[in-house]
C-alpha cells in the first residue's frame, strides 16, 4: 500500500490499554546501565573536592578502534553556561581522569554546585557508530537513506582547517535544532564564520574534510538516578492514565502560573534561551493571537470539567475580560454585532472560538453573565455566510477593502481569505450556543439552518471549488468537532457530514506513523504530510481524531469507534515525548519557567500556549473515554 492511500487499513496496534511502547534500538551492549548512577557519583566526588578518585564502578564503554570511542561529559546548571569536555576513550579510569582535570580548569566550573544532585546535572554521551559521508552536501535531514542526518539520534563529525570538531546527537536537543540549516548555522558560528545565512554556512562547511554521521548512547543524571535518552530527551515514556493525568493538570498549571494581571496568557517561551519573544515575529516582542488566547481558555475550562477549581475559573473570566475588551461592536440590522479584532484583523476564527469559550464558561457554570454578548457574536457570525454556504474569513483585513469591513467579498476575494481552520471553529461555536443557551425555538431554527447551509458548502463543495488547497494532511479539526457537536440535534445528522469527519480521520491516520513505516521508534504516533518527513506531534489533529470516536460512537458505528480511539492512544503516548518534565529539562536555562508545559517538536525547545492548549484539551477528552 502506498503511504497516504485508501486501499486499506494501516496494520493496527491491537490493544486498547493505555500503554504504548517502542523499542529503542539497542543492541547486547545497549543494555541498561545498571552502574551508572553510581560513576556519576564518583564523578561528583572526584568534581567536588579533585580528590583522586578510582573510578572502580563496574562500567566498561564498549570501545571500537573505527569508532574511536569518542566520550563526552557535560554539567548542566540553571543560569549557568554549560561546560563540556570530550576525549578519545581508552579506558574509564584514565578517560574520567582527563575530561574532569579538564572540566575543573574551564571558566565558570567554581559557579557549579557539582556535590549538589538536585542542582548540577551530568551528562554521559560516547559515540558508538558512525559512516563517513562525501561531504556536507550529501547531507538530507527530508529523505530517507544512508545520508540521513536525524537530529537528535545523528551527530556529526569533521575536520576543518587541521581541527576536529564534532556535533553530538543530543545537541540538537538541548540547542533546540530541527533542521541540518540549523545545525549548520550553529556549525558556522563554531568555526568562526559570522552568518546567519543557512546557504552561506553550508557552503563554508563544504570545505570540511573526514565528514561522518555518528550515533551515541546517553544518560542523563536526575537526583540520585541516571536516566537514559533517545533523542535528547529521558526514557522510556510513560503513558499510563495517571501520568497523562498528571501532564494534563501541570500544563493548566504552566497556564495559570503566567497569565498576567490582564488575562493574556504567557503567548510563547524559548527555554533554550530563556525568551518570550516569539520566534515568527521577531520584530514584534509583544506580539500576540486572540485565537490562541480563546484556545487557552477552552484548555482551562476542560480541566475544570475534569476537576473542579475555582482557581480555573477566575482565570477564564480575567481572560474573557481581556478578550471582550478586543473586541468591537457594530449595528446589523438593528441589532448589536461583535467580533473579536486580532491584529487589525477581524478573524472569523477568532469570533468562532471566542464563542466557543463562552459557552463552555456558561454551560459549566450556569452564570449567564456573558450571554448577550454570546448573542452579539452570534450574530456576527450568522452574517458572514455567503449566499452559496461559504464563510467569509474575515470581516476586516488591512490588506483588503482599505481596512474597512468587507461586506460583499469577491470571488477572486474569497479564494485569498480562505482558512481550513476558520469555518470549523465559527461553526462549533453556533453549534454550541444552539444547544446550550437560553433561547427560543425560532432561533435556534434559525441557527441551526445557516449551520446546515455552511455544513453542505464545507462538506459538499469547497472541495471542487478549492481543490489545490487541499492538503494530503487534513487539517480540519475544528470541523471534525463542530459536526460531532451538531450531532446532538436530530435535524444535523445528515450521513454526508459524519463521512467527512470518518474520511478525514482515516486519512490522518494514513499519513501517521506507524510501528510498521517509521524510520524511527519514536516516531510511532506523530504525523507526517510526505512519508520521511520529520515527525509531527500535533495535538489540534488529535482533537479532531478524538472528536471522530465520540462521533462514531455516538453513530453506533463500533469498528469506527474502537480503531479511532485505538489511534488516539498511540498519539496520547506520542506526544508525551513533548511534555517539560522536571527530567526533561536538564538543558534549560530556567527550568521552573518551562516545567509542565508541552513542546512543539521533538527537539524544538519553543512552548507557545496553543501547544499546551492542543495538549490539554485532546488529553482532557481521552482521559474521558
Amino acid at each position: 500500500m502506498k503511504h497516504g492511500s485508501r486501499a486499506g487499513f494501516p496494520r493496527q496496534i491491537d490493544t486498547l490499554d493505555w500503554h504504548f511502547g517502542f523499542a529503542l534500538e539497542r543492541s547486547a551492549q545497549h543494555s541498561v546501565f545498571p552502574q551508572a548512577s553510581s560513576l556519576f557519583s564518583e564523578i561528583r566526588t572526584h568534581l567536588a573536592s579533585d580528590a583522586a578518585t578510582d573510578f572502580t564502578t563496574k562500567l566498561t564503554l564498549p570501545f571500537d578502534a573505527e569508532v574511536g570511542g569518542r566520550v563526552y561529559l557535560t554539567l548542566f546548571q540553571p543560569g549557568q553556561k554549560p561546560l563540556r569536555w570530550g576525549t578519545p576513550y581508552d579506558d574509564l579510569q584514565s578517560t574520567m581522569r582527563r575530561i574532569l582535570h579538564r572540566i575543573r580548569l574551564s571558566p565558570g566550573f567554581s559557579s557549579f554546585e557539582v556535590a549538589d544532585e538536585r542542582r548540577t546535572r551530568l551528562l554521559l554521551e560516547y559515540v558508538t557508530w558512525h559512516t563517513t559521508v562525501a561531504s556536507f552536501a550529501s547531507l538530507t535531514d527530508e529523505g530517507l537513506g544512508p545520508y540521513r542526518f536525524e537530529p537528535g539520534v545523528t551527530g556529526l563529525s569533521f575536520r576543518f582547517k587541521d581541527v576536529e570538531y564534532f556535533y553530538m546527537p543530543t545537541e540538537a536537543f538541548t540547542r533546540s535544532h530541527m533542521t541540518i540549516t540549523q545545525v549548520a548555522r550553529y556549525l558556522a558560528q563554531r568555526l568562526g564564520i559570522k552568518t546567519k545565512n543557512a546557504s552561506i554556512a553550508l557552503q563554508h562547511l563544504k570545505e570540511a574534510s573526514a565528514v561522518r554521521l555518528l550515533k551515541s548512547r546517553a544518560i542523563i543524571s536526575y537526583q540520585q538516578k541516571a536516566i537514559e535518552l533517545y533523542r535528547g530527551y529521558p526514557t522510556p515514556i510513560d503513558s499510563s492514565r495517571g501520568t497523562i493525568e498528571h501532564a494534563l493538570f501541570s500544563s493548566i498549571e504552566w497556564l495559570l502560573r503566567y497569565q498576567a494581571p490582564s488575562g493574556k496568557f504567557r503567548y510563547y517561551y524559548d527555554a533554550t534561551t530563556d525568551s518570550t519573544a516569539d520566534f515568527q515575529h521577531p520584530k514584534n516582542p509583544d506580539y500576540y493571537n486572540m485565537l490562541r488566547h480563546a484556545g487557552g481558555m477552552i484548555a482551562l475550562l476542560r480541566a475544570y470539567e475534569l476537576r473542579p477549581d475555582r482557581r480555573y475559573i477566575a482565570a477564564v473570566e480575567r481572560s474573557i475580560d481581556y478578550l471582550l475588551e478586543q473586541s468591537r461592536t457594530y449595528l446589523r440590522c438593528g441589532e448589536t454585532a461583535r467580533y473579536v479584532l486580532d491584529n487589525k484583523k477581524a478573524k472569523l476564527g477568532g469570533t468562532g472560538i471566542g464563542l466557543v469559550a463562552l459557552v463552555h464558561y456558561y454551560r459549566l457554570t450556569g452564570d449567564g453573565g456573558y450571554l448577550p454578548q454570546c448573542g452579539e457574536l452570534v450574530r456576527h457570525l450568522l452574517s458572514q455566510v455567503a449566499e452559496d454556504g461559504e464563510f467569509i474569513g474575515y470581516y476586516i483585513h488591512p490588506l483588503f477593502n482599505g481596512g474597512r469591513p468587507i461586506e460583499e467579498a469577491s470571488e477572486e476575494d474569497k479564494r485569498k481569505l480562505f482558512s481550513f481552520y476558520y469555518p470549523g471553529e465559527a461553526l462549533l461555536g453556533l453549534a454550541l450556543y444552539e444547544r446550550y443557551a437560553p433561547i427560543d425555538e425560532e432561533q435556534k431554527a434559525r441557527i441551526r439552518e445557516a449551520g446546515r447551509k455552511a455544513l453542505n458548502f464545507l462538506v459538499r463543495d469547497r472541495p471542487q471549488k478549492y481543490p489545490d488547497l487541499f492538503l494530503s494532511l487534513p487539517a480540519d479539526s475544528w470541523l471534525m468537532q463542530a459536526i460531532e457537536e451538531w450531532w446532538n440535534h436530530p435535524e444535523m445528522r445528515v450521513p454526508d457530514y459524519a463521512a467527512f469527519v470518518f474520511r478525514d480521520a482515516n486519512q490522518m491516520i494514513d499519513h501517521l506513523y506507524h510501528p510498521h513505516n517509521s524510520p524511527y521508534p519514536d516516531y510511532v504516533g506523530h504525523f507526517y504530510y510526505h512519508h520521511g518527513q520529520h515527525a509531527l506531534p500535533d495535538a489540534s489533529r488529535a482533537e479532531g481524531l478524538i472528536a471522530a470516536y465520540f462521533l462514531a460512537r455516538m453513530d453506533g458505528r463500533q469498528e469506527y469507534s474502537e480503531r479511532f480511539l485505538r489511534y488516539c492512544r498511540v498519539i496520547g503516548k506520542a506526544l508525551m515525548q513533548t511534555y517539560n518534565s522536571q527530567e526533561a529539562l536538564y538543558a534549560a536555562k530556567d527550568p521552573e519557567k518551562a516545567v509542565g508545559a508541552f513542546r512543539f517538536k521533538l527537539t524544538r525547545q519553543w512552548i507557545r500556549v496553543d501547544s499546551v492548549q492542543h495538549a490539554a484539551c485532546f488529553y482532557a477528552r481521552l482521559l474521558g473515554t
